[in-house]
């Protein structure tokens, strides 16, 4: 069941980042869908074709993973390329380079907030992809569709995500660059930041994300300044940390590192 947004929204506990296309570059799959018979707009073709393909899954109820479903769809895009040039590709997706301002934008978050990741991907995909970013040093929780067996913009990842945070919907941000992910986000009643690295215009029929800025440090810089007053409430008890210390780091942030990523 989603609820409403809060009519007033308040600076979040709790900051979700979505992972592909958001803290995480395409653009290094590219070269590798050249090599498969593509050309300049594979990538914006095939990406479309892959979510497609998965939010009408989740519409009707079933579930695919994510690879499953990014190889059939790549298939259906670049039905002459050799199948071990398209399966370079899919794995190609292990190897996405971190976007700069990604670091930066975690490293403030978790000044005022905790850090967790939301994603449509597999929990193991994910944790590698985080890790090899250097960013498991500042995430506490690892979401995906995976776990509820239902992508995004489904409401029940969203809440899956803020169950595991101990916080009320209201007290999670979700931060992604694409509309569709602000638009489930808002639904399920979480506080939504729109990452609009390409000065794109947000589709009027999904409502309206709560902040909008050039970069994901942007981004939170804008929640952190929301005006509005958090609900008269016991407060939500924190949830025990995966985390463990490390050592601190030369810049000056904690270096915590994830220890046991969620389950």
């Amino acid at each position: 069941m989603t609820s409403e947004p809060a009519a007033v929204p308040i600076p979040p506990e709790v900051i979700a980042f979505d992972l592909l296309g958001t803290l995480f570059s395409l653009a290094s799959l590219e070269p590798l869908l050249a090599a498969a018979g593509g050309d300049a707009s594979s990538l914006d073709v095939w990406w479309s074709q892959l979510l497609a393909d998965g939010f009408a899954l989740t519409a009707a109820r079933e579930y695919q993973p994510f690879r499953d479903v990014a190889k059939a769809s790549l298939r259906t895009v670049l039905p002459k390329g050799k199948a071990a040039a398209r399966d370079r590709v899919v794995t190609g997706l292990n190897r996405l380079e971190v976007h700069p301002d990604s670091g930066p934008a975690m490293g403030r978050t978790v000044m005022n907030a905790r850090v967790a990741v939301v994603s449509n991907t597999s929990s193991d995909h994910t944790r590698k992809l985080v890790a090899r970013g250097g960013l498991d040093a500042f995430v506490e929780t690892i979401t995906t569709a995976e776990d509820v067996k239902r992508w995004k913009p489904a409401s029940d990842p969203y809440a899956l995500a803020a169950a595991e945070q101990e916080v009320p919907l209201q007290r999670m941000a979700m931060v992604s660059a694409h509309p569709w992910d602000i638009m489930g986000a808002r639904r399920a009643g979480l506080v939504t930041g729109w990452c609009n690295r390409t000065g794109a215009t947000f589709p009027t029929t999904f409502g309206k994300p709560d902040v909008t800025g050039v970069n994901l440090l942007d981004v939170v810089e804008k929640l952190f300044v929301l005006t509005g007053a958090a609900p008269q409430a016991t407060p939500a008890k924190r949830r025990k940390s995966t985390m463990v210390k490390s050592p601190a780091r030369s810049d000056g942030s904690s270096g915590r590192q994830e220890g046991a990523a969620r389950r």
